[in-house]
């Protein structure tokens, strides 16, 4: 038997039933390490993504009142725990509510337990922003439709919620910053949008 037809045999041998179960072995002891390292980052990438949300929406309601110089207001809603809205006051011949937008799974917003907490908040048509049931040129929430409604068809879900408040004055700094917190709730990771005095939204970096 010459050299070529042994060099073939040794090729076409392939591994054997214990080389293959050490590789499996070291696969699964990798992705014992690995697994709860992808969760843990997948979950915090959740909730920040979940805070960049809800600031772009933010952003937006606040841009829509400087655009349309409206009267009344462009309010925001958390809505529920899980849901929130913007409602664009001035309009009342048409909806004045924009889509109601979820967190993400196991997202959460974290009820304020502060003094002087709200449920909404308002920008002007200057970018500023005022807090219904506190500020003198603001309507209160929930009770005086079409104004400062947010539930529309939604009446279920904003009546589980009337009185929750999420929107907090920030106590750290003592500013008139507005803070509202996410938690995620596996992990309880916890990200928040400020609201600064004149209106610029924040999200924590």
């Amino acid at each position: 038997m010459g050299y070529d037809s042994l060099a073939s045999r040794r090729r076409e041998r392939g591994f054997s039933l214990v080389e293959m179960l050490i590789v499996v072995a070291i696969i699964a002891i990798m992705a014992a390490i690995a697994l709860p390292n992808i969760g843990q980052y997948v979950r915090n990438y959740r909730i920040r993504a979940a805070a960049q949300q809800v600031a772009g929406q933010l952003q937006t309601a606040r841009g829509k009142a400087v655009s349309t110089n409206t009267n009344s207001g462009v309010s925001f809603f958390i809505v529920d725990a899980d849901s929130y809205r913007f409602v664009q006051e001035d309009l009342t011949a048409v909806e004045p509510r924009s889509t109601l937008q979820d967190l993400p799974l196991g997202v959460r917003f974290v009820v304020a337990g502060a003094a002087n907490s709200t449920a909404s908040i308002r920008f002007d048509r200057m970018g500023a922003f005022c807090r219904p049931g506190v500020a003198n040129n603001c309507r209160a929430p929930y009770n005086n439709p079409p104004f400062a409604n947010p539930c529309g068809t939604d009446i279920a879900r904003c009546t589980t919620s009337a009185g929750a408040n999420f929107f907090a004055p920030d106590t750290v700094t003592n500013d008139g910053t507005i803070v509202v917190t996410l938690l995620e709730q596996a992990t309880q990771l916890q990200r928040t949008v400020r609201i600064a005095p004149g209106g610029r939204v924040l999200p924590q970096p």
